[in-house]
């Protein structure tokens, strides 16, 4: 008796797992499908950003992760970042020194382990 529960456990979780493998194909893997709004920067210019720091940024596999990393880090005054989903990197630029310890927290905190490149 045992063995046909623990059996039919198994068989509910491999079905799961594959209708959610297959719902994750066809939508990305955040947000069931919908798109995520970014965070405008205020200044786009790149010019009046003297700073770059380059971030690789693991587990960021659609479009909507990059958006999410993008706006951890907009959200921090004077940081236009832009995430490269290919590349699996975030650049980000600032107009002051960056404080790497607070973007690397940004990224931690949405669920991403980042890793400081240059």
């Amino acid at each position: 008796m045992a063995t046909i529960i623990i059996g039919a456990i198994i068989a509910v979780a491999f079905v799961y797992g594959i209708s959610r493998l297959f719902k994750e194909s066809k939508e990305g893997c955040c947000s069931g499908g919908c798109t995520i709004d970014k965070i405008k920067v205020k200044d786009r210019n790149k010019s009046h950003y003297q700073y770059t720091t380059i971030f690789k940024v693991s587990d960021m596999h659609c479009s909507n992760c990059a958006t999410k990393v993008e706006n951890a880090l907009n959200s921090q005054e004077d940081t236009y970042a832009s995430a490269n989903l290919s590349k699996g990197e975030v650049k980000v630029l600032t107009k002051q020194s960056p404080d790497i310890k607070a973007m690397e927290e940004s990224i931690r905190t949405i669920g991403y382990h980042s890793k400081l490149i240059s």
